[in-house]
């Protein structure tokens, strides 16, 4: 993923000039060579998009088996211990979650996939995390003092992140959950004395049919608390955040006249592959446009057009 970003918008860039002195230096009419940067900007973008979603769906699945236990969380548990032996940094449930994120994070650097790509995967991470949790919350109903511990490990889990580098993003998607934490959290004789309005400014976060459901929870007996249908206040896991192609920012530029030798010596690796690519097979009619795309990467290394390595 993180060079195929990097090659894709190399392509996008300077395919044209060299297209241009491919058809001058061989006489070539007509779109062969433009088709062949179409498809291979194509299957490029395809590449990107199917790493994207697998990554994610990946970690997704880990997140799925150790988010729950954040829910049933103490992060008071330690308070009691004697004074000579160390409390842990993170409760054990809340360990397990950022142990996946971080472990995200380090593949993330270091293959230096591009720092956009990186935040919009731990936007998706983020919100599939605050989706799982909130919708199990509203389901399952808590409130203090099972409120207040859960409001301390949500503190805690944001204080990390923001740690890790991501305090904007996990503020904006893990909004609901954090709301939902703080309103569980309230005794109940001062939600008695809130004024819906002022609950509405106090929560904004929450949709009115979502307060009312979380209301329930800690006012079973009050007339002014009417839950909504399940569908209503559940959060959807379709609404998620789009994936969006960077286009700026990149670390890699083919144009230089000397290249690093770590990059040199993958190039020369996808120039073997291709070669043996091309010894297995010949060139059909079908196969064509895969033909001349090989042909082009294959010149621009051997040094055979302008601006070639």
């Amino acid at each position: 993923m993180s060079n195929s970003i990097e090659i894709l918008y190399f392509v996008q860039q300077k395919s044209p000039t060299y297209i241009q002195s491919m058809e001058e230096e061989l006489d070539i009419k007509g779109r062969t060579w433009g088709r062949c940067c179409e498809e291979a900007m194509t299957v490029l973008e395809e590449v990107i998009m199917y790493t994207f979603q697998q990554c994610v769906y990946y970690i997704s699945k880990c997140l799925y088996v150790s988010l729950p236990a954040l829910l049933e969380c103490n992060p008071f548990q330690h308070e009691g211990r004697e004074s000579w032996r160390p409390a842990p940094a993170l409760p054990d449930e809340l360990r397990r979650v950022v142990l996946v994120y971080q472990a995200a994070l380090d593949l993330l650097r270091q293959y230096e996939v591009h720092p956009e790509v990186t935040s919009q995967m731990f936007a998706y991470l983020f919100f599939f995390s605050n989706t799982l949790l909130f919708n199990q919350l509203l389901e399952k109903g808590q409130c203090s003092p099972s409120g207040v511990r859960l409001r301390a490990c949500v503190r805690l889990l944001l204080e990390w992140l923001r740690g890790a580098g991501f305090e904007q993003l996990s503020r904006q998607f893990f909004a609901k959950l954090a709301s939902a934490a703080d309103l569980l959290a309230m005794p109940g004789s001062q939600l008695l004395q809130m004024s819906w309005s002022c609950l509405r400014g106090e929560f904004p976060a929450l949709s009115p049919a979502q307060l009312r459901r979380l209301l329930s929870h800690c006012q079973p007996r009050s007339r002014r608390c009417h839950p909504s249908p399940r569908d209503e206040v559940l959060e959807s896991f379709d609404n998620h955040p789009p994936i969006v192609l960077p286009s700026g920012g990149f670390k890699v530029d083919l144009d230089v006249e000397t290249l690093d030798d770590n990059i040199y010596r993958h190039l020369l690796y996808v120039r073997h592959f291709l070669w043996s690519l091309r010894s297995k097979s010949s060139l059909g009619a079908d196969g064509m446009s895969v033909g001349l795309a090989k042909v082009v990467m294959l010149s621009w290394w051997d040094g055979g057009f302008p601006g070639s390595l």
